[in-house]
């Protein structure tokens, strides 16, 4: 009989090998169609972007009905049909669960299946006009710290410059960063959801990548704030640890419009003096660096809009979509969900 279940366990775990390998090659073939319009934007215009974050996408495995799955599936469809389409989106962080092992694998295959790919660059929509770029979160780092399905899956690009890099579009640079796994040092701590944080070599790429910077418009984004509440300590609570002051200091320094970042849950906007802003939409132009935490796409589905008008940079509020699925619908395709948008 024992013998018998040692077979057992090691067919399960073989064939959780097998699968994650078959999965892992089969999102490389899942190629964009061609774009139809030939029209160019112009250089000069206006655009915005969508900030997403906290994902916590799941596999099939465990959530039965892919509730977060097709959510994400449905925000992508939802924003890439306005009138007018952001240039990009953002995701900061927390794309799944839990990031590493087996079950890591199958759900960041159930992730990346919300997207479309071209050679290693997600896109939104399947016309590949909407682009899509990521940073992980302490979440995509469990249950080992480490973060191998989120280079397998995600970016290896950037594996070497941990996770560090940046991408310049019209006159605005954004400066995508690591926070970092959970922060352990301190137990007494852990109530406050701490991240490690950024070390000094992260520090000095930030510093030397600001300072040679050409735009007039940066924007700094990573899964945990550098900003936020206090306990009833005193204590910060889901702010990363490491570098966090020397990391306020160069947003400071270099003029950064915003820090963008996720982690909390919820859609807050505060600067470096704590002082928080509750009334938005607001111009980052008539204020220092601002630190912007946005609404998560696990207990219910959010985005923010950032918008760059003329010489100013515009946070929107965060918006709740809620999708209402007919029930006998089968999910296929990006392109092909049907949902009704309750806004």
């Amino acid at each position: 009989m024992r013998k018998l279940k040692l077979q057992v366990v090691t067919f399960f775990l073989f064939f959780l090998t097998v699968s994650g390998i078959v999965v892992a090659g089969s999102i490389q073939n899942q190629i964009c169609e061609p774009v139809i319009s030939t029209n160019e934007k112009p250089s000069n215009s206006d655009f915005y972007f969508v900030h997403i974050t906290d994902t916590h996408v799941v596999s099939k495995l465990y959530d039965h009905q892919e509730t977060r799955k097709h959510w994400l599936i449905s925000l992508l469809d939802y924003i890439s049909s306005f009138d007018k389409p952001p240039a990009f989106v953002v995701i900061t962080g927390d794309l799944v669960e839990w990031g590493e092992g087996f079950l890591g694998v199958l759900n960041y295959y159930a992730f990346t299946s919300c997207f479309y790919k071209n050679n290693t660059q997600f896109y939104a929509d399947k016309n590949c006009t909407i682009p899509v770029y990521f940073t992980p979160g302490n979440h995509d780092h469990y249950p080992n710290r480490q973060l191998y399905n989120y280079h397998l899956f995600i970016d290896m690009t950037h594996k070497k410059d941990h996770n560090c890099y940046v991408v310049t579009y019209e006159n605005l640079s954004l400066f995508f960063m690591d926070s970092g796994p959970v922060y352990y040092a301190k137990p007494s701590e852990w109530v406050d959801s701490l991240g490690y944080g950024l070390t000094k070599d992260e520090i000095s790429w930030l510093d030397e990548k600001l300072s040679s910077c050409t735009t007039n418009h940066k924007i700094v984004l990573m899964h945990h704030p550098a900003v936020n509440i206090r306990n009833k300590n005193g204590g910060l609570f889901d702010v990363f640890v490491h570098n966090r002051e020397n990391f306020i200091q160069l947003c400071e320094k270099y003029d950064v419009d915003v820090a963008l970042a996720g982690h909390t849950h919820e859609a807050r906007v505060f600067d470096a003096e704590e002082y928080q802003y509750e009334n938005l939409a607001i111009n980052t132009s008539n204020y220092p660096a601002l630190f912007v935490q946005s609404d998560d796409c696990k207990e219910g589905v959010h985005y923010r809009n950032i918008s760059i008008v003329g010489n100013d940079i515009w946070i929107e509020p965060s918006k709740e979509v809620n999708f209402t699925f007919f029930n006998d619908y089968k999910y296929e395709s990006n392109s092909e969900i049907k949902v009704i948008y309750n806004k």
